[in-house]
């Protein structure tokens, strides 16, 4: 018993001092991103002693993106809409897509040039948005997913027995480099071999004929797993753009735009993610078209995650108000043993709105068994 407790004692500081090394100090050869959520939410509710429905309403959105970026080449791929539902009918509507390609000047320096294509289409209107750019950008994004990989393991190894101490910055990220290499460079079988075979050199005095077959097991558990992906970078780029098709009708002017995108992993449970653009003539005080998204999830414990997402999209035609929409999602989802529960909030508006559109929604599920 005094073993277990003191193995839980050396697992416990592992996981604090895995949480205390910055994610972010990792740097893979490449990065890929990947990310998506679908979400549908209605609401009916209809008393037969009343005239007419009370309540009958609901949205369905998505968010999806695709990134890859390598030494000298990159490109981001990404689309989210929402439909609005009313009495079980489709009411509006609105789709975005982005595309871009980057091109990196020198290896691995973090300047490139970069073009690509924005479009929306909104059922209020009768032809879609449709923006080119083209200009030079600053940054670079990675996955760090393969770090999070080690954290696990050394504390796996540690609640275990088999590692004594905490392993050193220096030889995680040794460790998070074998086991980032992809598929097609070193396959499953040798980069569990090749972590081994570090493992065996660091604790060669402890166990001098090297690792059993059950903590072999366990490495080869742990690398083929699949983590909640974590990343991070930024990237700031700015250039041109002209707008090829503009539902408003507006003079078809050469803009400026700015864009900045980030993302930062606090600590192995949890990820933020910002996407923030601006377009407009000079100065973006007349006229300027604006979009925000920022998200953030984090896993409290095993079973309990929260999630958080933030978007603005605002559009300020020349001598005119700004107009546009604002939403807030929060989410709880709790899943342990015999119940489940769910929390969801949603808070919306629009730009001529005085007051935010509220939804709330409460499911709990019980698992009875006799």
């Amino acid at each position: 018993m005094r073993k277990g407790w003191v193995a839980g004692a050396l697992a416990a500081v592992a996981a604090a001092t895995g949480l205390a090394m910055n994610l972010c100090l990792y740097r893979g050869p490449t990065a890929e991103f990947l990310q998506g959520k679908v979400s549908f939410f209605y609401q009916h509710a209809d008393d037969p002693g009343t005239p007419g429905i009370e309540l009958s309403e609901g949205a369905l959105a998505f968010d999806l993106r695709r990134q890859l970026d390598s030494d000298l080449r990159g490109f981001t791929l990404g689309a989210k809409g929402e439909a609005r539902l009313y009495n079980v009918a489709f009411v509006r509507g609105r789709v975005e897509g982005t595309g871009s390609l980057r091109q990196y000047l020198r290896a691995p320096e973090p300047l490139y040039t970069y073009g690509g294509l924005d479009a929306a289409l909104d059922t209020a209107h009768f032809q879609p948005w449709l923006e080119a750019q083209a200009g030079l950008g600053y940054g670079r994004f990675y996955n760090v997913t393969p770090l999070l990989r080690v954290l696990v393991l050394e504390t796996k190894l540690l609640e275990r027995g088999v590692l004594t101490d905490a392993l050193t910055d220096e030889l995680r990220l040794k460790l998070a480099e074998i086991a980032g290499r992809q598929e097609q460079v070193q396959p499953l079988p040798e980069r569990v071999a090749s972590v081994v075979a570090v493992l065996n050199d660091h604790l060669r005095g402890r166990y001098p004929q090297g690792l059993d077959a059950a903590t072999v097991l366990l490495v080869e558990q742990v690398l083929a797993e699949s983590h909640p992906e974590r990343y991070c970078g930024w990237t700031v780029q700015g250039g041109f753009a002209y707008r090829l098709l503009d539902p408003q009708g507006r003079p078809r002017d050469l803009l400026f735009s700015l864009a900045l995108d980030a993302a930062i992993a606090p600590e192995r449970y949890s990820q933020l993610l910002l996407r923030t653009r601006i377009t407009g003539p000079y100065g973006f005080t007349e006229q300027y078209t604006l979009s925000l998204d920022v998200s953030f999830n984090v896993q409290i414990q095993g079973n309990v995650t929260f999630s958080s997402q933030y978007s603005l999209f605002l559009e300020k035609p020349r001598g005119q108000a700004p107009a546009g929409t604002q939403k807030a999602q929060f989410q709880l989802e709790i899943v342990g043993g015999w119940i489940g529960l769910s929390l969801k909030m949603e808070f919306s508006k629009v730009a001529e709105a005085p007051t935010w559109r509220q939804a709330i929604v409460i499911s709990t599920t019980a698992y009875l068994g006799w």
